[in-house]
Formats: C-alpha cells, sequence, structure tokens
C-alpha cells in the first residue's frame, strides 16, 4: 500500500477552500494513477479532485437517477434508425421527464446555473470536448463536439431547447448552431 496526501475540495461549499486528506491506495492503483496525471501534465493532487469532483458533482447520483453506459457505436446505429420526428419526441421525453429529475436530484434545485453545471459535469464524465464560456453580459456559449453524427446533433439541439424552454426563463433567449457533429448554444439572460 502507498499513501499519498491530497487536498480535496470541500462539496457544498461557494468558495475555493481546501483541506488536506490522507488517502491510502494499493500500489497498482497509485502507479496508474500517476500515469494518467503525466499523460494529462497534472500532478497526481488534480487528477485526484478531479476525480472526486466528477463522483460527487454526477456519477455518484448518475446511476440512480436511470443513467447508464453504452458504446458509443451502439448508441449512433440506434440514432441512425430513427426520424427526425422521433428524435425529436424522444429528446422531449428525455428533457421533461428524465433530465430535470437528475438536476433536482444533483443540485437539489432546477435553474439555469444547475443546469449549465450538471451538463457540463455531465460531458467531462463523458469525455466530449467542449467550451463553456460565461461573460459580463449574462451570456452562456456552450459548444459540445460529439462527434456521433447528424442525428445526435439534432437530439441535442431539441433536447436542450426543451430543457431550456421548461425552465420559464422569462425574456431569456436561446440560439442554437448544429453541423454534423456539433452543437453550439448561445443563452442570452
Amino acid at each position: 500500500m502507498a499513501t499519498m496526501t491530497t487536498n480535496a475540495i470541500e462539496n457544498g461549499r461557494n468558495d475555493d477552500s481546501s483541506s488536506s486528506i490522507t488517502l491510502r491506495f494499493r500500489n497498482g492503483i497509485l502507479n496508474n494513477l500517476r500515469r494518467e496525471a503525466k499523460q494529462k501534465r497534472i500532478n497526481v493532487n488534480t487528477l485526484c479532485s478531479q476525480i472526486l469532483a466528477d463522483h460527487t458533482e454526477y456519477s455518484s447520483y448518475a446511476s440512480t437517477s436511470g443513467m447508464i453506459s453504452f458504446p458509443k457505436s451502439l448508441l449512433m446505429t440506434m440514432m441512425e434508425r430513427l426520424n427526425e420526428d422521433e428524435v425529436e419526441k424522444l429528446s422531449e421525453h428525455i428533457a421533461k421527464n428524465e433530465f430535470k429529475d437528475l438536476i433536482l436530484l444533483l443540485k437539489g434545485q432546477y435553474s439555469l446555473k444547475s443546469y449549465l453545471d450538471t451538463i457540463e459535469a455531465w460531458l467531462r464524465i463523458s469525455n466530449f470536448q467542449y467550451s463553456y464560456n460565461f461573460d459580463r453580459e449574462n451570456k452562456y456559449r456552450l459548444v459540445i463536439q460529439h462527434d456521433m453524427g447528424k442525428r445526435w446533433s439534432l437530439y441535442f439541439e431539441k433536447l436542450f431547447s426543451h430543457a431550456f424552454h421548461s425552465l420559464n426563463l422569462a425574456g431569456s433567449r436561446m440560439q442554437c448552431e448544429i453541423t454534423d457533429n456539433i452543437v453550439a448554444f448561445t443563452i442570452l439572460e
């Protein structure tokens, strides 16, 4: 067994305070963590903090809310068999019946911020390439590169549109752009 001391960000706080803890790992696990941290050009402490943040922000509740993993190729093949109307109906059902429950379970409230925080955590866990920005003009910009084809772009566009409209954000606007492999949203509050 190897021991590693790490600074873990305390969950549930609005500031950047941290506390130190000591964790004990089997040597093989610690070696794997060191190798992954080296590949990502970060230190083991940062990697462990990211892993624990992902767990507390998403993974710990994902399975209880019905989220499971499938091979990407299976999901792509299944989605390609749906027509555009079926894709839209599926996205509306998921937005209204599944996603809201997940966000309430994870964040305790259904708001634009909790919605976007949950989307970002899901994107990180799913290893999608994305950029997420918020500027001083209360404009959110989320760009997702999913590399899963046009039907998935349509699905994501409709899913996020249905969810956005369910948030009842008076005066807010959402714009969306899609390509075969990218979905980009701009939300103006």
